[in-house]
């Protein structure tokens, strides 16, 4: 007999889909064929033309090869051919495995060496960021044009598949922070993506259409494509609507999007607080703006109680908050932020069942904290060639019938006496930093394989509000020095941009609490000062550079050799130089800053041109 839990929260139980997303894409472009489906960088396409463009690919997939439960990577620029792509690879039965080609090289390859795939759809210009042996589609070169061109636009039916496409094929495959320096592969099957879909038409896309009167709506693409939350916007386009595929340089500036999204007159938007926070700022949700997008749906960290309240009261605004790790397939959570009075992550999506357990997996009375855990159909299949992880964090649910699997979250939250859940914290070292989820372990193993490291111990520093920085703090191998510069290229060469600390400190030893486990709150505040001896600024430029870089990072000064983020910025207070600098007459982008992170290198491309 099933032993019963009496504080599980049970989200709606609705039939999952029989169909795939191919299935879906057909369908919404035999209903709307000459709408448009995909405003994109360099096209726009209508539905008929994107479905046959997605068919021809597919078919070439097909031609190679490539079925069911075979990977293959697509590593492209942020065009129409991505979203091409990604359609071409689910029609043809395989599985999508999205590849940041912003990514450190060394990154890339871990991820490609795990993932094994088959195939890479990439471009010649990208083509060297491959790890050795993966074959390569190239969509740039002429035969492979010519190839595809020749190709059938009929839709691809089952008959054209070496074998159909099952609800637990694997869909696609997502990689994620690793613990152990090394990326983790989530696979998540098709009745798990078709779950999401079934839930958010009724949670999601029919209170958006509902609330702006319209059955099609303009949607904005803002996520990276290797990020979980980028499926969200994509859902939309199988149920008829206009996708906006937003440019790197558009999409990471507040500025930028915010007149990119009234020009275009975009409904929907989806992005994390903290970047929600600037488009306010930018005024994109004045009522008196000439044009608001009436559906605002967050997630990636906590909404706080000052932007809730501010977000809640605008009537015009659907805003939502969404909670889901990639394990669960996006989005296990959604709360409409109207219906309540303060933060909370809601109530679980269709088909999903919520345990709140505590450190011995007992069930937790109502108002205590415990941890997370997640059962039901968005349950991902597991952590790609990783059967290690895969059992330490999916577990066997003793509440459901045998078989069934539940996932451990690392999230403490508590029940509200609303019955919705609280996020609380995390139980572990993940941690979310501006939307983006990392593994503090990953970070440190990366600094403890360097030769001069003996011990390493990240955190994420907030000693100021709003102002989050993670840092490192590093122990030196007997005779050897920790040079903080070295260390931070260092990291750069393996891990995302985002990973990389703001700030090495180098220790004598990391401080211990009695019971001999690391002393986190008795780590030093790091000390972004500057360097000894930098010398003075030597152009018009460079005393703006300088002055700007000390405004926003509230220094008293700044020397031409100074690294922005090493002085303490971080994305936000980089967005925050963006707006000075434009007042200033310089029109930067925060790609820019990124790119240029000294104030005379930034002087320097600044008159350049």
């Amino acid at each position: 007999m099933t032993p019963t839990v009496t504080h599980a929260l049970t989200g709606p139980v609705r039939p999952v889909p029989g169909v795939l997303l191919p299935d879906l894409l057909h369908r919404a472009t035999s209903a709307r064929p000459a709408a448009t489906a995909l405003v994109a960088p360099d096209a726009t396409c209508t539905y008929a033309e994107l479905h046959a463009r997605v068919q021809r690919l597919a078919r070439e997939l097909l031609g190679r090869g490539v079925g069911g439960e075979d990977r293959v990577a697509v590593l492209l620029p942020r065009t129409a051919d991505s979203v091409v792509a990604l359609l071409a690879v689910l029609t043809a039965g395989a599985t999508y495995v999205p590849v940041d080609s912003g990514y450190p090289a060394q990154r890339i390859s871990a991820m490609l060496t795990d993932a094994r795939p088959g195939l890479a759809i990439t471009t010649r210009a990208l083509a060297d960021r491959l790890a050795p042996g993966v074959p390569a589609l190239l969509l740039d070169d002429p035969d492979v044009v010519a190839a595809i061109a020749a190709r059938s636009a009929a839709p691809v039916r089952a008959a054209d598949r070496a074998r159909p496409i099952t609800p637990h094929d694997a869909a696609y495959v997502l990689f994620t922070s690793g613990s152990t320096g090394r990326p983790k592969g989530v696979t998540v099957e098709h009745r798990s993506l078709m779950n999401l879909v079934a839930s958010h038409r009724e949670l999601f896309f029919g209170p958006a259409t509902d609330h702006l009167g319209r059955d099609r709506l303009r949607v904005a693409h803002t996520a990276a494509q290797s990020f979980d939350a980028a499926w969200d916007p994509l859902l939309w386009l199988f149920e008829g609507h206009e996708l906006h595929l937003v440019d790197d340089a558009t999409r990471q500036d507040p500025e930028l999007l915010v007149r990119y999204l009234v020009e275009q007159r975009v409904d929907v938007i989806e992005t994390t607080p903290t970047f929600a926070e600037q488009l306010d700022h930018n005024g994109l949700f004045d009522p008196a703006h000439p044009h608001r997008p009436g559906v605002l749906a967050l997630g990636g960290e906590a909404i706080g109680p000052a932007q809730w309240d501010r977000l809640r009261a605008l009537a015009h605004l659907l805003a939502l908050n969404l909670y889901g790790p990639s394990e669960c397939t996006v989005d296990a959570f959604i709360a409409r932020l109207s219906a309540y009075p303060a933060p909370t992550i809601g109530l679980p999506v269709a088909n999903t069942v919520a345990y709140v357990l505590d450190d011995r997996r007992r069930p937790c009375a109502p108002g205590e904290t415990g941890e997370l855990y997640l059962a039901g159909a968005g349950v991902a299949r597991g952590y790609l060639h990783r059967p290690d992880l895969t059992s330490e964090r999916f577990l066997d649910d003793p509440w459901q019938p045998p078989g069934a699997r539940m996932y451990r979250t690392g999230d403490l939250v508590r029940q509200a006496d609303d019955g919705t859940l609280v996020f609380a914290g995390r139980a572990d070292g993940q941690v979310k930093l501006r939307g983006q989820r990392l593994e503090l372990g990953e970070v440190e193993a990366v600094l403890q394989r360097h030769d001069s490291v003996a011990q390493a111990a990240v955190v994420v520093r907030e000693d100021a509000p709003g102002a989050q920085h993670l840092v490192a703090y590093v122990v030196a191998a007997r005779g050897a020095r920790c040079v903080p510069a070295e260390l931070l290229a260092y990291a750069g060469e393996s891990l995302a941009a985002y990973m990389v600390p703001a700030a090495v400190v180098p220790l004598d030893a990391l401080p211990l609490s009695p019971n001999g486990k690391l002393d986190r709150p008795a780590l030093p505040r790091p000390e972004f000062a500057a360097p000894p001896g930098g010398r003075e600024p030597a152009t018009p430029t460079e005393h703006l550079i300088c002055r700007l870089f000390a405004d926003v990072l509230a220094v008293p000064a700044i020397t031409p050799d100074d690294d922005f983020f090493e002085r303490g910025g971080t994305s936000m207070t980089a967005i925050h130089l963006i707006t000075a600098a434009r007042t200033e007459g310089l029109p930067l982008r925060l790609q820019d800053i990124f790119e240029h992170r000294r104030a005379e290198a930034l002087a320097g491309f600044v008159d350049g041109g």
